[in-house]
């Protein structure tokens, strides 16, 4: 089961700024369990994974690009075409 957390600030209910939330979080921290610590560090990480394949997909993509290694759009039906037979 996940926990939710809303963050408000001191005035009742209004939404803290990011800046809020992360001084929040960095005061509490110590407060959490460990699962919890465990959960956020993955999360981060994933996050941390997923930007970096990204940036690598994107820059070959750019690099595709200049090279002239792109498919017309009658290209990619057709491609499309053979491979659903």
């Amino acid at each position: 089961m996940r926990k939710s957390i809303k963050f408000v600030g001191d005035k009742g209910n209004e939404i803290m700024n990011v800046v809020e939330k992360r001084d929040y979080i960095h005061s509490h921290l110590h407060q959490v369990d460990e699962s919890l610590i465990d959960q956020f560090y993955e999360t981060l990480r994933k996050e941390e994974v997923l930007k970096t394949k990204l940036s690598g997909r994107a820059e070959k993509s750019e690099n595709d690009i200049q090279s002239g290694k792109i498919f017309s759009r009658a290209d990619i039906e057709q491609r499309t075409y053979d491979n659903l037979r």
